[in-house]
């Protein structure tokens, strides 16, 4: 099983108390953090997307809708979010 975001995250905040800075080379890593930044942004809207898609079914709102609202088609969508609305 891999280990999650927040698990890496401590493991590299251990590390990072134990190294001397003698050991450390300079890096640019503002590309890696808007990465993980926009990673967790998507956690939180496939979630959001997950309640309104479940919500869309309950008010009887058919695939072909809920497809043409993410930019799918039917299939698509009923692929993706079936399982997880039912």
């Amino acid at each position: 099983m891999s280990k999650s975001r927040a698990e890496r995250a401590a493991a590299l905040e251990e590390w990072a108390d134990r190294v001397t800075t003698d050991e450390l080379i300079a890096a640019d890593t503002e590309a890696l953090r808007l990465i993980a930044e926009l990673a967790e942004q998507r956690e939180g809207l496939d979630g959001a997307i997950v309640d309104a898609v479940r919500a869309a079914r309950a008010a009887h709102r058919s695939w072909s809708e809920i497809g043409a609202m993410l930019g799918v088609s039917k299939q698509a969508a009923q692929r993706k979010y079936a399982k997880l609305v039912a």
